[in-house]
C-alpha cells in the first residue's frame, strides 16, 4: 500500500467512525438528525489531518518501514463470514464469488492495484467458470489470475482475507445495514 493509499484508508475511516457515533447518538435521542448532519459539515470542515491516526506515520510506523516489518492490513472474510453463518464460512464467500457484479469489482480492483493481475486468464477463468460449473473459490480466482486483493491460508487459523476495499463489499454483500451505511456515508460527502 502506497502512502497515499495509506492516508485515504485513513480518512475513510475516520470519517466513518465520525458518523457512527453521530448515527448512535441521534439513534438515543442525544441529538436530531439535523443536528448531526450539521455536526458532521462542521467537523468535516475542521478536519486537521495531523490528527487522524494513520493519516500521518506515527513514530512507531516510521519504526516498522524502516526495521520493514510488514503489516498485515488485510480483513479476515472467514470471520466476516461466521457473523452471518458460523457453520460454513466458505460457502459464503464462494456463493459472493457467484455473482458477476463481485467478478467485475474483483477485476477492477486488480487493474488499478496490481500490476500483474492477469486479465487474459480472468476472460478465461469467467468462460470456464460459465461454460463447466467449475465453482469459482478465493484460491482459484489468486492461482489463476495473480490476484493480490485476496489471500488464502489453510490450517488453525487458516481462511480467507482481503484488502478492505474487497472486504467490505464482500460485508456489504452479506449485511444490508452495512450497504445501507455505506450508501449513507457515500451521499453525505457528495452533499
Amino acid at each position: 500500500m502506497t502512502d497515499r493509499e495509506a492516508q485515504i484508508e485513513a480518512l475513510w475511516i475516520y470519517e466513518i467512525s465520525t458518523e457512527k457515533v453521530l448515527r448512535r447518538a441521534v439513534k438515543k435521542g442525544f441529538i436530531t438528525q439535523a443536528e448531526a448532519d450539521e455536526f458532521s459539515e462542521k467537523l468535516f470542515e475542521q478536519l486537521d489531518t495531523k490528527k487522524i491516526p494513520g493519516f500521518l506515520p506515527s513514530p512507531l510506523g516510521e519504526k516498522m518501514r524502516a526495521d520493514q516489518v510488514n503489516v498485515n492490513s488485510y480483513v479476515s472474510m472467514t470471520e466476516i463470514a461466521k457473523e452471518k453463518k458460523s457453520s460454513s464460512p466458505g460457502y459464503l464467500i464462494q456463493s459472493w464469488m457467484r455473482s458477476n457484479a463481485t467478478i467485475e469489482y474483483l477485476r477492477i480492483w486488480e487493474k488499478i492495484y496490481n500490476p500483474r493481475f492477469q486479465e487474459a486468464a480472468c476472460d478465461e477463468l469467467i468462460h470456464t467458470v460459465k461454460t463447466t460449473g467449475t465453482t469459482l473459490t478465493p484460491s482459484l480466482w489468486i492461482s489463476t489470475t495473480q490476484a493480490m486483493g485476496m489471500r488464502t491460508s489453510r490450517g488453525k487459523g487458516g481462511g480467507t482475507t482481503a484488502h478492505p476495499e474487497i472486504a467490505t463489499m464482500f460485508q456489504a454483500w452479506l449485511f444490508p445495514e452495512v450497504m445501507l451505511d455505506l450508501i449513507q456515508c457515500y451521499r453525505m460527502i457528495q452533499h
